[in-house]
C-alpha cells in the first residue's frame, strides 16, 4: 500500500494513538520518506480510567524510531480532560466550522491545527478507516462511509493553506491486517492496542508501566480487530 507523499514537502504530521490504524499509516509514511522530518501528534485521553493509553502511543514511537533511525522525528502531546470526552459529554459544542462536536473532538482537531500552524507543516495525515461491511458490528456514524464522487476529497483536502490527508477513510480494517502481514511487521501489530473497556481492578491508583492489561473483547473496537483478524485468515 503506497500512500500520497509529495517529494517536495519537508514535514509532515501524523496522528499517531497506539492503535493499528494510526501505527500502519506511520509505518508506511516512514518507510517512503527520504529527508523529511515527521512530527508525531498523540493525546492522553481517559487518565483516570485508561492510563495505559498514554504508554500504547508511546510503546509504537519507540518502535518507530528504532525502526527509522535516519528520521528526525518530534513528538507533540495534549491532554484531554477526561469530562470533555465524547462519552460524557456528547456533541454539545458547535466548533468554528459550524459542526457539532464533544470536546475531545475540538480539541484533538485543533490542537492538530495549531501543531502544523507552529510547525510550519506541509501535510498532516489521519489514520481513521471506514467502520466493517457487516451488519453485526455497528461501529461509529461518521466510520460508516462509501466512497462517492461527493465525498472522496475526505481522503486528501486544502486546510488552513496547507494539506489534510486521510488515506484509510474507506479503507476497512481488514485491509489493514492484511497490509500488516504483507509488510511483515507483524511485531508492530501486536504492540498495539484497540481495546476501549475499562477494569474494575486497574485504574490510575493501581496501574504501573508495563503492566499487562486484558482486553474487554466487548466494544466495538475489539469486536472490529477480532473481525479484521479472522477476515484475513479466511
Amino acid at each position: 500500500m503506497e500512500l500520497y507523499l509529495n517529494p517536495q514537502w519537508s514535514r509532515i504530521a501524523i496522528s499517531l494513538s497506539g492503535g493499528a490504524d494510526s501505527a500502519l499509516l506511520a509505518y508506511l509514511l516512514c518507510n517512503q520518506l527520504i529527508s523529511q522530518e515527521v512530527h508525531i501528534i498523540s493525546h492522553i485521553r481517559c487518565w483516570k480510567t485508561k492510563p495505559w493509553q498514554e504508554n500504547d502511543s508511546i510503546r509504537v514511537y519507540n518502535w518507530l524510531q528504532t525502526r527509522f533511525p535516519n528520521i528526525k522525528f518530534t513528538r507533540h502531546v495534549n491532554f484531554i480532560a477526561p469530562d470533555l470526552e465524547y462519552g460524557n459529554i456528547g456533541p454539545i459544542i458547535t466548533d468554528e466550522y459550524g459542526k457539532k462536536v464533544s470536546g475531545d473532538n475540538a480539541e484533538i482537531r485543533g490542537f492538530a491545527e495549531y501543531v502544523c500552524h507552529k510547525e510550519n507543516i506541509d501535510c498532516y495525515y489521519n489514520g481513521v478507516t471506514r467502520n466493517p461491511r457487516e451488519k453485526d458490528i455497528n461501529g461509529m456514524q461518521e466510520r460508516d462511509l462509501e466512497r462517492t464522487d461527493e465525498n472522496k476529497h475526505l481522503e486528501f483536502m486544502e486546510h488552513m493553506g496547507r494539506y489534510a490527508a486521510h488515506p484509510f477513510r474507506f479503507i476497512s480494517k481488514d485491509e489493514i491486517v492484511k497490509t500488516y502481514k504483507k509488510e511483515n511487521i507483524w511485531d508492530l501489530f501486536e504492540i498495539t492496542r484497540s481495546c476501549e473497556g475499562t477494569f474494575d481492578n486497574i485504574d490510575y491508583r493501581s496501574y504501573n508501566i508495563n503492566d499487562t492489561v486484558p482486553i474487554c473483547g466487548q466494544c466495538f473496537w475489539c469486536k472490529e480487530r477480532e473481525w479484521a483478524i479472522n477476515k484475513c485468515q479466511d
